[in-house]
């Protein structure tokens, strides 16, 4: 289950991808896939399945409101189902070496020169609370492979281009800690890289959008750990 949007409707590719290579796994009888804004909406994917036991996991960051409650919401009024609800993706402790396995592939070996900087949505309405995310950039800096690490958001401080202000000596590697390729990923994020960039010069010191974790590869992996958790 994940959010959606109506504005990109393609920025489900990943999860349909991710879907896919786990039907290919054979782990479960069926695998599919809905999302809150968006289509198939949650109540009709979970229609589609025949099974009377249906795991659900979130794909997304935090286990925040819409793991909590949106997604329970949505999926209330289907019946002869018994759903077992599992923590999101975004709070696997595995999380952390896909983001350093993306830095090392897009740095070419020069990672240990690199600033990492993990960008998640955060939360204007409740900031300072402690995240997911918060834990992720703490494993990925003991790893001792980058020269620095940290957490920034876009929603509340730190915000993401006062990291990267303070970073500006440093060449940068920026990993999206989001679920799809939404507009944060495709507008916000590359809109505040590009004036980062424009402030350091053509010349200066590089900064690498790694895109959005979701993306990965190894997500079918996390997605079925996170459903093997006791709900």
């Amino acid at each position: 289950m994940a959010h959606g949007t109506q504005r990109y409707p393609d920025a489900g590719r990943s999860l349909y991808a991710h879907a896919a290579t786990l039907r290919a796994e054979g782990s479960f009888a069926e695998v599919a896939v809905g999302f809150l804004n968006g289509s198939p909406a949650p109540g009709a994917a979970l229609a589609s399945l025949a099974a009377s036991v249906v795991h659900v996991v979130p794909f997304f960051m935090e286990q925040g409101w819409f793991v909590r409650e949106a997604v329970p919401r949505a999926l209330r009024d289907v019946p002869d189902r018994r759903l077992h609800y599992h923590p999101p993706v975004g709070t696997h402790p595995g999380l952390p070496a896909l983001a350093a396995a993306r830095v090392q592939r897009a740095t070419g070996g020069d990672a240990a020169h690199f600033a990492v900087l993990l960008v998640g949505h955060g939360s204007a309405r409740s900031p300072g609370r402690p995240m997911a995310l918060h834990r992720h950039a703490a494993a990925l800096a003991a790893m001792e492979q980058f020269a620095q690490v940290r957490a920034a958001f876009l929603e509340e401080p730190p915000l993401v281009a006062d990291a990267l202000r303070d970073w500006r000596a440093m060449p940068v590697a920026v990993c999206a800690f989001f679920a799809g390729d939404g507009g944060h990923v495709r507008e916000d994020l590359p809109a505040l890289l590009a004036a980062e960039r424009a402030q350091r010069g053509v010349n200066d010191t590089p900064v690498l959008d790694l895109g959005a974790i979701g993306d990965d590869p190894a997500m079918p992996r996390i997605i079925l750990e996170q459903a093997a958790i006791p709900a």
